[in-house]
């Protein structure tokens, strides 16, 4: 009986045994399955947040930096640290004399950070819409001076007429200054077509309202150049065949040959050998009282207000109004300008 009953024991122990193992197996085997799909969930998350960051990187990007939109579509790769976006900008409506012309900017990120094995990298698609808005710099003249002109030496004076290489021309006065703003021996009579000194400006308040430019407000953030640069500022750009937006945070002391348009916060000294094809916008005054100067383009000064000190010119020097390079100096201003409440997220890819 004893041997019967252990018998029956040690053939009951084994099955139980098996059971309670396989029960064990497939329950290690689900928690192990939970765990992956938890995991892959939280790393398709993860990615997908990564490829949400770089999309909107490459939007942002986009606005910054200035891009030739003179046909119906655009596109450019921004390349980050963990992956890259692909950014398509779209015109959808021409402008006309009521509305600015209509246009959405799609950005796709790519998420590259190494993903599970079967598993894709991470994507999203967002878009912008944005109004495409043109540069504004009215050309009054080749020098706008509302703080004043003194004069030195003896020669010419600055030139109103468009420059011969410019084709079709489009000359321009001379110089704007308030009245009697002009000083020194003799002085001369600007020329240029219409020759003289624009007689419609009474003050200077008027001189600096007319140039359109809100001074404060562009020192205060509403103004993305190209590059930045520091006094003496000597590594404003020098790029044949572009026209850049430069920024001077302080004084300048400019010589070689340059292009573009700069903003100086301070004062401009116009060393001996410079040539500027394009446009100067300061808040101080200028200094040209030196030999060899070109200046084909504009000048503005005196932005800061009627403290600042009057320019000082030497006559001789060639400082002329040129449309063939004022105008793609101001183009350079155009951009796009995201409309508000107008990001869209999940766009559609196809």
């Amino acid at each position: 009986m004893r041997a019967s009953n252990g018998k029956r024991r040690g053939g009951f122990i084994l099955p139980t045994t098996l059971l309670v193992m396989t029960v064990l197996t497939v329950m290690l085997a689900a928690a192990f399955v939970l765990v992956s799909a938890e995991y892959r969930v939280t790393d398709n998350s993860f990615a997908s947040s990564r490829a949400l960051a770089l999309a909107q990187a490459g939007l942002q990007n986009y606005f910054a930096t200035g891009h030739n939109l003179t046909g119906a579509a655009d596109s450019t790769v921004f390349t980050f640290s963990n992956g890259y976006a692909r950014v398509a900008a779209f015109k959808l409506r021409d402008p006309s004399a009521t509305h600015q012309a209509l246009w959405v900017v799609r950005s796709i990120g790519f998420d590259t950070v190494r993903a599970q094995p079967g598993q894709p990298n991470g994507q999203r698609a967002i878009a912008q819409f944005a109004q495409f808005q043109p540069g504004v710099l009215p050309g009054l003249a080749a020098v706008v001076a509302p703080n004043g002109v003194e004069f030195t030496g003896s020669g010419n004076a600055p030139d109103g007429s468009d420059a011969s290489f410019c084709s079709p021309s489009s000359s321009n006065y001379g110089m704007v200054v308030p009245p009697g703003g002009l000083s020194g021996p003799s002085m001369p009579a600007p020329t240029g077509t219409p020759a003289g000194v624009n007689p419609l400006y009474t003050s200077a308040a008027q001189i600096i309202d007319s140039t359109r430019i809100d001074w404060p407000a562009l020192l205060g953030g509403q103004f993305t150049p190209d590059y930045t640069t520091s006094p003496p500022c000597l590594d404003a750009r020098q790029t044949s065949g572009g026209f850049p937006v430069g920024l001077c945070n302080g004084n300048a002391s400019l010589n070689n040959r340059r292009y573009g348009l700069l903003v100086v916060t301070g004062n401009v000294t116009l060393e001996s050998g410079v040539h500027w094809d394009g446009i100067l916008v300061v808040g101080g005054n200028v200094n040209a009282n030196r030999a060899n100067v070109i200046v084909h383009g504009m000048i503005i000064t005196g932005l800061s207000g009627p403290s600042v000190a009057p320019d000082t010119l030497q006559r001789g020097n060639t400082i002329q109004w040129a449309s063939c390079y004022n105008g793609p100096s101001v183009a350079t201003l155009s951009g796009l300008v995201p409309i508000k409440n107008a990001w869209v997220d999940n766009w559609s890819t196809y």
